[in-house]
Parts: structure tokens; sequence; C-alpha cells
């Protein structure tokens, strides 16, 4: 029998809970959308602050984001310990027009990133978790580490959006 299609079942609930950290707030995610959309679509597009950024900004980093980790990721698991690049979430936000493109692409794009980087999360063996890489800001992580600092960010920028909406800073 082939071992090709076959999901690792994990006998340590620390990657089962790193794994759901990694796509649990994807529902939330998509509802700020929703919220924002609603109507007029105003909401999309209003900075509760000058210097900050509204709903569609926030999904168009989170999709250049969501775009450079799963590279990231791709590259622990098959080079060694490679360094990684910089990102530069303003640069991006400037050159990219992120105030003049369609929310809706960068929120369809991060969930569909979102979902196959878990299943191929999912199928990595234990020994693929241990996998380095140095990333230019926290040092040497492994693929756990970088499951939980894509999981927080994903967290920190729902915060952002969901606050963007209600026009709170």
């Amino acid at each position: 029998m082939s071992d090709e299609g076959q999901v690792t079942v994990f006998a340590d609930d620390s990657r089962l809970v790193a794994l759901a950290a990694y796509t649990d707030r994807l529902d939330e995610l998509a509802e700020v959308f929703a919220d924002a959309n609603a109507g007029d679509g105003e909401l999309l597009d209003r900075r509760p602050a000058p210097d900050s950024w509204s709903v569609g900004e926030v999904l168009h980093h989170l999709a250049d984001a969501e775009l450079l980790a799963s590279y990231r990721l791709r590259r622990m698991l098959t080079e060694d310990a490679p360094v990684w690049e910089s990102f530069d979430p303003e640069a991006h936000a400037d050159a990219l027009g992120y105030a003049a493109r369609p929310a809706a692409d960068a929120l369809t794009l991060v969930l569909s990133l979102r979902h196959v980087n878990i299943r191929l999360l999912a199928s990595l063996s234990t020994e693929q978790w241990t996998r380095t890489a140095v990333h230019p800001d926290a040092g040497e992580i492994d693929v756990a580490a970088w499951v939980m600092r894509e999981a927080d960010h994903l967290a920190q920028h729902v915060l952002q959006a969901r606050r963007a909406v209600i026009g709170m800073i």
C-alpha cells in the first residue's frame, strides 16, 4: 500500500494545538471582512486614524505576508537552515497599492494559502517539525515556532481589522 495521500496522525498534543491555532482566526477574519463590506462597503476603506490601516489594507498585508510565510516554510522544509530575508510591510503597502486593490482578492488568497499550508503541516513527520531556519528578527526557529508566529500574526491583524471596522485605533 502506498503512503501517498496519507496524513500523519499526531501522537503529541502540542502539534495538534499548533495546527488548531494556525487556522483558529480564519472564520473571524472572514467575519470582519463581511462586517466591513456590509452596505456600501465604505468601512473596508476607512482608516480609523491617518497613520493606521483600513480593513482592506490589513487584508492585503496579510495576503502578502502569507505568500512570504508560505515560501519561507517551504524553504525551511527543503533547505538546510535557510536565512530568511526581511519584510517591510509599509514598503509593500505603498508600492503595491493596498488602498486601491479589491480586499476580497486578498481575503481569498489568505484563506487559500492557510488551507494549503495546514494540509502540508498536517502531513509532516516528527523530524520535519524540527527543521529550522534563521528568521531576520527572531533568529533560529523551527516549524513549530513558525506555526505559532504565523498564528499570532494573524490574530494581531484580525484584531487590528476589527478595530478599524468600529473606528477604534
